[in-house]
């Protein structure tokens, strides 16, 4: 079921702020690790809590495509 919480412009950087009743709807708080995937066929930006947790050591390393 889909609800509409808010419409968001796209900021400059490309960052889109979620509001704080959606995170704490979704089960998320500042800090957390989300996994954000792209549908092709229907155009929609799914995000969902990160189902491993991540090192900030491991993510910078992956973010930036060198191997650890």
């Amino acid at each position: 079921m889909k609800v509409l919480f808010d419409t968001r412009r796209v900021q400059k950087l490309g960052r889109v702020a979620l509001s704080e009743a959606l995170l704490r709807n979704a089960g998320l708080s500042e800090g957390d690790h989300v996994d954000i995937y792209f549908d092709a066929a229907t155009k929609r930006i799914i995000i969902e809590p990160a189902a491993v947790k991540v090192a900030p050591v491991e993510m910078s390393a992956q973010a930036s495509g060198r191997s650890a």
